[in-house]
């Protein structure tokens, strides 16, 4: 399998005709203090199998990881059956992981690797920085 989109956005979805929506799509989240819990996210992955792989099953797995891979913060995985396509062509399968309260204990630099059958596929950095928080009106 060959990794076709991955990325981050603060809502995402599949239409019944297989369209994509994405809104806010991110690699950067600011926070005013630490630890940082970010209360929801969508990591949208998208990949292509060949005809070899038609009818298989293969298992995806999503990690969020901090920079030098010390610390796990999401470590999940699921089932996905590579269904038959037509012509030999490459079909495409996509998965929308939303993930809620997630805790970031420091500000740095994250990653979300995605892995098939525990190959990983390609991964995306996600920077987490401490930002000041905005004066209140009339301080």
């Amino acid at each position: 399998m060959q990794l076709l989109v991955l990325l981050m956005a603060d809502y995402a979805n599949v239409t019944r005709e297989g369209k994509l929506n994405l809104m806010g799509v991110f690699s950067n989240i600011g926070a005013t203090e630490f630890p940082a819990r970010h209360p929801e996210m969508h990591v949208v992955v998208s990949l292509a199998a060949s005809p070899s792989e038609y009818g298989s099953t293969r298992i995806l797995r999503l990690k969020l990881i901090n920079e030098d891979g010390s610390l796990t913060l999401i470590d999940g995985h699921e089932e996905i059956a590579v269904p038959e396509g037509k012509g030999g062509r490459r079909v495409e399968v996509s998965r929308i992981f939303k993930l809620r309260d997630i805790v970031f204990p420091c500000p740095g630099d994250y990653q979300i690797s995605v892995l098939v059958d525990n190959d990983e596929k390609g991964s995306l950095p996600l920077v987490v920085t401490k930002i000041e928080p905005s004066p209140q009106p009339g301080a």
